[in-house]
């Protein structure tokens, strides 16, 4: 047998040793074994393989050394805002820590990007960058990450841990970006061009075709832009094709929740749309709807479970409102995804409810003191959407043609934009810093160390949101002398929310609670004065342009807030600075008792601010109830002519820019703020409207 080349050596076994793992002697041309089997002996050459240096050997000992490291920090706990520069700090020699790395996000970020609603078809213009509230993730995502021996991360466990740190679609590419808006927008288009088609139905679930338009304006003029849940498009296009978003479920909800605000006779002897609420329960237990998760089923729960609190049955609302949170995660609503032309309309109505669902969740846990469902880490949907038909949409009051004109007459508001995607994004953005205040102040486990060192930060994001606010949203009540600034209805609730948050951060500091230290900070009962002021201020606004008559129930919690600060400081001194407060008081009031009126769950708060007045010895009669609506009304024609900012002139008359208010940490102010509670203030079944809502065993 020839020599083997040089560099090739020979195996010391044959192969047939080899494999059956046996002594070979390595004898040539055959082994002892394979002459005793008979077989043919073969010598397989291999090539000889260099060893490896020594600067090889330490620079891998080296790196694996740094990857224990790595892997030692993440299982140690490091938070999510560590993992990226852990990562980071990991020599990358493969695409597997790249890859990792490029899934991550920092969840300390200040900054969310959303789509600016003027950006034009062509693409120009810029992204809005907006100050949001970071979100403090508690869960140790360590166990759920792991590398293996090639330097892959992988994850195992809760699916929902490892959400937690990838990092949210920021829309879709700049190429199909603009087209997927355009496509949209024009889909949009032509679903209001066939509205009309409507009128040539007879009826939509046994309801006459005129009156479900009546109704279905209603919501479209009002509800629909404080939450966006119901997505337009869709619900037309489906009503005249039979489709999804057709449901008689979510039909019904709609028309049970915007009735409350109809003046028609024939609505009115429905006992406010009892007939719409008694017909979801109907359809609820008829077609099984709290077992089988559906988009529409989601939206007509959250619609009911809102209205249900606001008319006193807070049990019921409490309920519906968590089967539909519970959808939410059944139906994955809280994954985002990248839209794409095909699929970009349901990701857009996804989106919307998400969001929608989102600041329904923490509204409720305000005014029912539960906890909310949808955490901040679970927020991770993006904010981002195509659809801005309403954005530049001009606003305009609904006015029922078949209402003599004399009652329509306070409807007959300013034209304005609507703003009505802005306005959204921001409503979502401010609901994840209310978030964070009910967290860090009012539920169980809320310590005064804690209190005292998120007040700043907390307090800092909510001057950046307001600071951050586009032009379209801004609103500065205290310029009553100002022209030409005028709103729509959804943006003044908007700052009604911000100011009562406001109170809400500062009023626990200064309350006499387990929250409240031996110096509190002095400066916290100017802000939730401030605060208070100008919730009566922007109501003001509102009624003068809008009425209250189709208010949602947010502005009465606003007012209720703001009448707990008036009547404080209305008691707190005698001299001239509290008349300026009782007519604040005496105004927001008597506003409160107009909201009762389609919300009967307002009484309530009525109920405890007359006890408070009463308590504190506060005399009003100087503001009479017909005293008030003269102020008001007078106001309300001067402003037609150029007080567009609509503030009563009585109230921005006698209250300066710059003014002291009382001491509130003397000791005559040292009482429970237990009467007047803000979180849970609804937290009780109101019974007198049981008579015209029957209770329906929803789990029959």
């Amino acid at each position: 047998m020839p020599d083997a080349p040089e560099g090739v050596r020979k195996n010391r076994s044959c192969e047939f040793c080899r494999m059956r793992k046996v002594r070979c002697d390595g004898q040539k041309p055959s082994c002892r074994t394979c002459i005793n089997h008979q077989r043919e002996c073969f010598y397989k050459p291999s090539s000889l393989k260099p060893r490896p240096t020594q600067a090889v050997i330490d620079e891998l000992r080296a790196e694996n050394k740094e990857l224990l490291t790595a892997i030692q920090r993440l299982k140690d706990g490091a938070g999510p805002e560590r993992v990226r520069p852990t990562l980071q700090s990991i020599r990358d020699k493969d695409q597997g820590a790249r890859q990792a790395v490029s899934l991550l996000s920092p969840l300390s970020s200040s900054n969310i990007s959303l789509h600016n609603p003027d950006k034009t078809q062509d693409g120009a213009g810029e992204s809005q960058h907006v100050h949001a509230a970071p979100d403090r993730a508690s869960v140790n995502t360590s166990p759920y990450l792991s590398v293996d021996e090639c330097g892959n991360f992988n994850n195992f466990g809760p699916s929902s841990a490892w959400q937690m740190v990838i990092e949210t679609p920021r829309g879709v590419g700049t190429a199909t970006a603009p087209n997927i808006q355009n496509t949209l927008v024009a889909n949009a288009a032509l679903s209001r061009q066939l509205e009309h088609q409507l009128a040539t139905f007879d009826e939509l679930d046994g309801v006459p075709i005129d009156l479900a338009i009546h109704l279905l304006d209603l919501h479209w003029n009002r509800q629909h832009h404080t939450f966006l849940l119901t997505y337009r498009p869709a619900i037309i296009r489906d009503l005249l094709e039979q489709g999804e978003f057709g449901s008689r479920f979510l039909l019904n909800a709609i028309f049970a929740c915007v009735s409350k605000f109809s003046t028609r006779t024939e609505v009115c002897e429905l006992a406010a749309g009892s007939h719409f609420f008694r017909r979801c329960d109907e359809l609820i237990n008829q077609e099984n709807l709290l077992f089988n998760p559906s988009l529409p089923t989601v939206v007509g729960l959250l619609l009911l479970g809102s209205s249900y609190v606001a008319r006193g049955l807070t049990t019921k609302g409490w309920l519906l409102t968590g089967y539909a949170l519970r959808m939410i995660f059944d139906l994955g609503l809280h994954i985002d995804q990248e839209p794409t032309a095909d699929d970009a309309i349901q990701i857009e109505i996804r989106r919307r409810i998400f969001w929608g669902a989102f600041i329904c969740d923490k509204l409720q846990s305000l005014y029912l003191g539960r906890p909310f469902a949808i955490k901040l880490r679970d927020a991770h949907v993006s904010l981002e959407l195509n659809d801005i038909m309403e954005e530049k949409e001009a606003w305009t009051a609904y006015v029922d043609t078949t209402i003599p004109s004399a009652t329509n007459a306070i409807t007959h508001g300013p034209h304005v934009s609507t703003c009505s995607v802005s306005c959204f994004q921001y409503f979502c953005l401010l609901s994840k810093i209310m978030t964070r205040i009910i967290d860090e102040f009012y539920v169980v486990g809320a310590t005064v160390t804690g209190a005292q060192s998120s007040l700043r930060s907390i307090d800092d994001l909510l001057q950046k949101w307001e600071k951050n606010l586009p032009d379209g949203l801004r609103l500065d009540p205290t310029a009553h002398n100002s022209s030409n600034v005028v709103h729509a209805p959804n943006v003044m609730c908007l700052h009604v929310i911000y100011s009562t948050l406001v109170v809400l951060l500062h009023r626990p500091l200064v309350a006499d609670g387990h929250l409240r230290s031996a110096s509190p900070p002095a400066a916290s009962w100017k802000r939730c004065s401030d605060a208070a002021e100008r919730i009566t201020r922007v109501v003001s606004s509102y009624r003068q342009l809008y009425g209250l008559r189709a208010a949602p129930y947010l502005i009465s919690y606003g007012l209720y807030v703001a009448c707990t600060i008036h009547v404080r400081n209305t008691g707190a001194n005698t001299n001239e600075m509290g008349v300026d407060h009782r007519l604040l008081l005496a105004c927001s009031l008597h506003w409160l008792e107009e909201l009762a009126v389609p919300n009967p769950a307002v009484l309530r708060t009525v109920a405890i601010i007359h006890k408070l007045i009463n308590t504190r010895g506060v005399d009003l009669s100087m503001y009479p109830e017909p005293a008030i609506v003269g102020i008001t009304q007078t106001s309300a024609n001067t402003m037609q002519g150029q007080n567009s900012e609509g503030a009563i002139p009585s109230i921005a008359a006698t209250i300066t820019d710059t003014r002291d208010y009382p001491n509130f940490f003397q000791s005559e102010w040292n009482e429970s703020f237990s009467d007047d509670i803000l979180y849970g203030v609804m937290d009780q079944q109101f019974s007198s409207f049981g008579e015209f809502m029957p209770e329906v065993d929803l789990l029959h």
